[in-house]
């Protein structure tokens, strides 16, 4: 391994460590073999140096073009990193269902330091706040099942609770609200809960009992009162439109406000049996619509100005059939990027006919 100034690279340099933007965003990951696309990706971020493997890998030209080809995302699904993480969030998911049951029926403690203790190794195996949304968002064609969603809630929040710059413990509140907030479906019909068509009124009715179900869970066990508020609160809107208590502004838990946002986001953006996952920026779009009336407002502002950026570099298709790269994100319309469709800009701000329509 060695560190090799930018203007020195070629086409066939391995990195050796992933690359990060001086603010934290992954640029590329440990293991890419550079071609030309890379190195322009790398110089557009104003970095100096990086590390590179030793022995340099031939490029052949057909190889190189095909590369070329691809996707940000399609590289990434690539990565050994990437290949890692996905087993080790859906063996985790296996394990946290068997945690869940058992806590359930009362033959193991609710103990959360043992719980989230595998949260922070994905965490740390994601790459931290810098690669955590490049790892979930493309996680997106996996299992929606409860305890991957859970997972995927608890990681978001942590992200999301970093990003607020809270203190360590608010982190750890947020990260491990996060993790159990659906605890009450455990307690559910699972019939209902593993249902692959959309519910009936009644049985989304019946389903808002989950909440009520896990707080019950939870209530006399010897944790935090956030992290309980978090499963009961989860589904609760500023506005008073949420359940099950209907409660406005300040009456939400400050750490229920966080899993609030991640649990939106996370649900919206899974695929689901009955339905495609949502393209992000749909829901960002809605979420800059509406979500100064239903979330807290720091954490919705925190979290909308802080997760477009994940984006930068992603391709994307757009309403017309166009695809291209994002390079910039407009800070009055936050889902609406400028796109670089080979030689021509499209900044859809100004092209309100035009819309992103998935990140491919």
């Amino acid at each position: 391994m060695k560190l090799l100034s930018v203007d020195k690279l070629e086409p066939g340099f391995v990195v050796s460590e992933n690359i990060y933007t001086i603010d934290d965003r992954l640029v590329l990951p440990k293991g890419t073999v550079l071609d030309e696309k890379d190195i322009a990706r790398i110089k557009a971020y104003s970095l100096y140096n990086i590390f590179v493997e030793d022995k340099k890998m031939d490029v052949e030209p057909k190889k190189e073009a095909s590369q070329d080809n691809l996707s940000y995302a399609e590289k990434l699904r690539q990565t050994e990193e990437f290949i890692k993480f996905k087993q080790h969030i859906e063996e985790n998911a296996e394990k946290l269902e068997e945690s869940f049951r058992m806590i359930a029926n009362g033959t193991m403690q609710l103990d959360i330091d043992k719980l989230t203790e595998p949260v922070y190794h994905l965490f740390v195996e994601a790459g931290g706040t810098a690669g955590i949304f490049d790892m979930l968002h493309n996680l997106r064609d996996s299992s929606d099942a409860v305890y991957m969603h859970s997972l995927n809630v608890s990681l978001i929040s942590n992200t999301i609770a970093s990003w607020m710059r809270l203190s360590n413990d608010e982190i750890q509140l947020a990260t491990a609200g996060g993790l159990i907030h659906d605890i009450g479906k455990m307690m559910m019909p699972p019939e209902l809960v593993n249902k692959t068509t959309p519910l009936t009124e009644y049985e989304k009715k019946a389903m808002r009992e989950h909440v009520v179900k896990g707080y019950d869970l939870v209530k006399d066990k010897d944790i935090d009162t956030h992290i309980k508020n978090c499963v009961l609160m989860h589904h609760e809107h500023r506005d008073g439109s949420g359940y099950p208590l209907g409660l406005k502004n300040g009456k939400i838990d400050p750490i229920a406000s966080i899993v609030i946002v991640a649990n939106a986001y996370d649900a919206m953006t899974s695929k689901r049996e009955y339905r495609d996952a949502m393209c992000p920026f749909t829901v960002i779009e809605n979420f800059e619509r509406e979500g100064i009336e239903k979330f807290d407002p720091n954490v919705i502002m925190t979290f909308l100005t802080n997760i477009v950026n994940t984006f930068i570099s992603n391709r994307v298709l757009l309403s017309n059939g166009k695809s291209g790269e994002i390079i910039f994100i407009n800070p009055d319309h936050l889902s609406k990027p400028v796109i670089k469709c080979g030689l021509e800009f499209v900044d859809l701000s100004s092209q309100k006919e035009l819309s992103i329509i998935s990140v491919v």
